[in-house]
């Protein structure tokens, strides 16, 4: 006869059951809904740009204001409306923030291009639009002082080819 002592880890080991062991739940219509909406409002996590999870918070907003009879949809759909408009404001204030460093830090085209499409989200914010259009200056200063280098590279070619051109012909006709 064996006797197999049973250990304290094995005492507070959790019991699991199997996949096979449960059940589907029945659910009504709006408890589906009901959490298809919570799902939604708590997938905010997985947003990057606060634009979209101002959209996300709205749309389960509306969710739950599809269902507001059932249980406290009508206080999550309010709920929902008042987080997106603080994320909203605190979302636009970060993003402005970062595109001004963007702005700020600017050294290439591609830089205040990056920055002008970033300030463009919220142009009508703080001074963005004032930004957007210093972007662009910089942008036009950038090629107007390329242009000009390649003019005068060109013109030191022209000039040289002139004068090797003219060194040439001056030892033929000696």
């Amino acid at each position: 006869m064996i006797i197999i002592e049973e250990t304290e880890e094995d005492k507070n080991r959790i019991a699991v059951p199997d996949e096979d062991s449960f059940e589907e739940e029945e659910l009504t219509s709006e408890e589906a809904k009901y959490r298809s909406a919570a799902e939604l409002r708590d997938s905010l996590v997985c947003v990057e740009r606060y634009e979209q999870g101002v959209r996300t918070l709205l749309d389960a907003a509306d969710l739950f204001d599809g269902i507001s009879t059932y249980k406290d949809s009508a206080k999550q759909a309010a709920d929902c409306r008042k987080k997106a408009e603080a994320y909203e404001k605190k979302g636009r204030e970060k993003a402005y923030q970062a595109a001004v460093k963007l702005c700020d830090a600017a050294v290439t085209k591609m830089d205040y291009r990056t920055a002008i499409s970033e300030l463009e989200r919220f142009a009508d914010y703080k001074d963005s639009a004032e930004r957007i259009e210093q972007c662009k200056k910089q942008i036009v200063r950038q090629e107007t002082k390329a242009a000009w280098k390649n003019r005068i590279i060109a013109f030191i070619i022209i000039v040289v080819m002139a004068v090797c051109i003219w060194g040439v012909f001056s030892l033929i006709m000696q």
